[in-house]
């Protein structure tokens, strides 16, 4: 007598493999919020030292505006009249921060913690002092921390008030 196939007993022992490999894997898995406010900071830092670097070798600012509260970041230059356009880099003209990510607040030292209206910050060859907090929708911060003395910009994660 010639069997094929699999006994309940092998497919059962074959589903219990599989379901303790994905109680595992799934919760190491990040979610795409928290990539995605990640990968926001890490973008607006690297834009914030591109900034820095093109400040540098143009001699002229480059200007950083953000509404808290809202997903709103945009790079702008002077324009020939004294007003502000947007950046003519292509490099700059990209979203710093991805859609839905929220500028939760932007901390300046003379001014103290802006959580509404529009801020511009001006990002020139010495760079900026600020602290920008981004928040995705499922309540997870990131911290981008520039400091002009050194020219560094540093990312995070969390809500950071000083840095570490």
């Amino acid at each position: 007598m010639n069997r094929n196939g699999f006994t309940l007993i092998e497919i059962v022992v074959v589903l219990a493999i599989i379901a303790m490999v994905l109680v595992l894997v799934i919760p190491r898995l990040p979610s795409s919020e928290h990539e995605d406010v990640k990968a926001s900071a890490r973008n607006l830092a690297a834009t914030l030292r591109y900034m820095q670097d093109k400040a540098a070798t143009s001699g002229k600012p480059y200007y950083l505006q953000m509404e808290p509260g809202t997903d709103s970041v945009q790079i702008l230059q002077d324009a020939a009249d004294g007003s502000k356009k947007e950046a003519e880099d292509p490099l700059l003209q990209q979203r710093p921060v991805r859609e839905g990510i929220i500028v939760a607040d932007v901390v300046r030292p003379r001014l103290g913690k802006l959580t509404e209206g529009e801020v511009t910050l001006p990002v020139g060859p010495g760079g900026v002092r600020v602290t920008i907090h981004l928040r995705s929708p499922d309540g997870t911060f990131w911290t981008v921390m520039a400091f002009p003395s050194s020219g560094k910009v540093k990312v995070y994660e969390g809500y950071q008030e000083d840095a570490l």
